[in-house]
């Protein structure tokens, strides 16, 4: 985990969500072309049943997959986005993916640019805590920056953000070892930097 005087990056990161939530809202109006394809191609995966969201944030996409039938439980580990899917209307609770229940069984989860924020040993955590949470056979969904190693940036919100970086071998090896087999792994460009969009059932 990377750490300095301030506290552990995945808080730090956290923290910067909660100050800049509507700012982050207000660049995200909707999926892009790339992410309603990865989207519908989950929907179409799942097919139906209950899906835990882990990250929400707005609640964007939440919206986008009940339009195509599944039911979402909307999730975020900041406060202010939790707040903010309240007051349009829809439920929505705290989580943290490190710490906190996930309940279930599921039928599947979404964790669309979330994990990217934890580092190698959270992120397998994260997978095997996800597996317990769904039904043999459910589906996971997630994007992760591809690339090597982690770094800050400060890009789009002005404030610390930390990333780690995958490569697809890594990826598959993380996931074998937590129980998950692989349906796709693509690759997709980024406005800043490319992404691998990952589909896996439990196995």
């Amino acid at each position: 985990m990377v750490t300095n005087r301030h506290g552990d990056s995945v808080d730090i990161t956290l923290r910067s969500y909660e100050r800049a939530a509507q700012r982050y809202a207000d660049q995200r109006a909707e999926p892009s072309p790339a992410l309603r394809t990865f989207l519908d191609l989950f929907a179409d995966t799942v097919g139906s049943g209950h899906v835990l969201e882990v990250g929400s944030g707005p609640g964007m996409d939440a919206e986008y997959l009940e339009g195509r039938g599944l039911s979402v439980s909307r999730t975020d580990a900041t406060p202010a986005f939790v707040e903010m899917m309240r007051a349009a209307g829809c439920e929505a609770r705290l989580l943290d993916i490190r710490t906190s229940d996930l309940g279930g069984p599921w039928e599947a989860v979404l964790a669309q640019a979330v994990l990217l924020h934890l580092d190698g040993a959270q992120f397998a955590d994260a997978l095997q805590r996800i597996r317990q949470a769904v039904i043999d056979g459910g589906v996971l969904a997630f994007t992760v920056k591809e690339g090597d190693g982690d770094a800050w940036s400060e890009a789009k919100l002005d404030l610390p953000r930390h990333f780690t970086y995958w490569r697809e071998r890594p990826l598959r090896d993380v996931l074998a070892q937590t129980r998950w087999a692989v349906v796709s792994i693509d690759c997709i460009a980024g406005r800043l930097e490319p992404w691998l969009y990952v589909m896996a059932r439990a196995a």
